[in-house]
């Protein structure tokens, strides 16, 4: 026993430093771009000074904010489409009997394995021979395919949870049908469905594949925008925009804290009654 302790406390050390690598990774570059975005120099590469102008350039940029606001349009549209659409694939899915629901489960998180670039290339193809023109619409609904699977799957774990007795208890108080959704079953599914919002959200802000194949004139992304504007060279104007989204995350996440704890703080006050 007594030679395997300095073994053991070796692995210990390893697994730190290995650790502490991996958070290296994940955030020198993201203080880096907030460093960056201070820069007086119209390069990245060579620091000259601390300046805040690339914020007041980017508040200037209006094509870049235009493409800011229709991403935020689309992701918000396509993560409610795949909540709503999740919630009613979980309690649709719920009632089929078991050899039905594995096909139309497998049908239904299919886009998970499939690469993106073919199913971007088949929805441009639909869209081409319905001669449905390239916009938001055809944004919104690339972006639903790729956010519905990661929502459903939130909602359907989260549904499946439920005790089955609650429905028939409810029903014997006399909350039927959506009474008994609003009162019962939504608030159980209030954080599941939060989460499927946040996730298809996030990954509809961010998405350059599926936006490749589906975007018109006027319905540019913010991502394909700077994607654009990275040709050209990395500017500390896109330092800027990022160094602001980081901070919308970063409050984003605070408040979500500060809102758990406080659950847990009542929750752990209450007497038992």
């Amino acid at each position: 026993m007594t030679r395997g302790k300095p073994r053991v406390h070796v692995m210990d050390r390893i697994s730190a430093w290995l650790a502490r690598g991996v958070i290296a990774f994940l955030y020198v570059p993201i203080v880096a771009v907030v460093v960056l975005s201070f820069n007086a120099s119209d390069v990245t590469y060579r620091w000259t000074g601390f300046s805040t102008k690339w914020y007041a350039e980017l508040a200037g940029d209006t094509d870049l904010l235009a493409t800011l606001l229709t991403s935020v349009e689309v992701a918000v549209l396509a993560a409610t489409l795949a909540t709503v659409c999740g919630l009613l694939a979980a309690m649709g899915l719920n009632r089929l009997r078991s050899r039905f629901r594995g096909v139309f489960m497998a049908g239904l998180f299919l886009p998970l394995v499939v690469p993106e670039i073919v199913l971007g290339v088949a929805l441009l193809s639909i869209f081409g021979a319905l001669h449905v023109g390239l916009g938001m619409g055809t944004l919104v609904l690339g972006h639903l395919v790729v956010t519905l699977p990661y929502a459903a799957l939130i909602v359907f774990g989260a549904y499946g949870s439920l005790d089955p007795s609650l429905g028939e208890a409810a029903a014997d108080l006399g909350c039927r049908g959506w009474t008994a959704f609003r009162k019962v079953t939504f608030p159980l599914l209030r954080q599941a469905l939060a989460a499927a919002w946040l996730l298809s959200f996030t990954i509809s802000f961010g998405n350059i594949v599926m936006s490749t194949f589906t975007n018109g004139v006027g319905s540019t992304t913010l991502p394909l925008r700077v994607y654009s504007l990275l040709k050209g060279g990395l500017t500390p104007e896109i330092n800027a925009l990022g160094t602001l989204l980081v901070l919308f995350t970063f409050l984003i996440i605070v408040c979500v804290g500060v809102r758990q704890m406080r659950q847990v703080l009542t929750g752990g006050n209450r007497s038992p009654q």
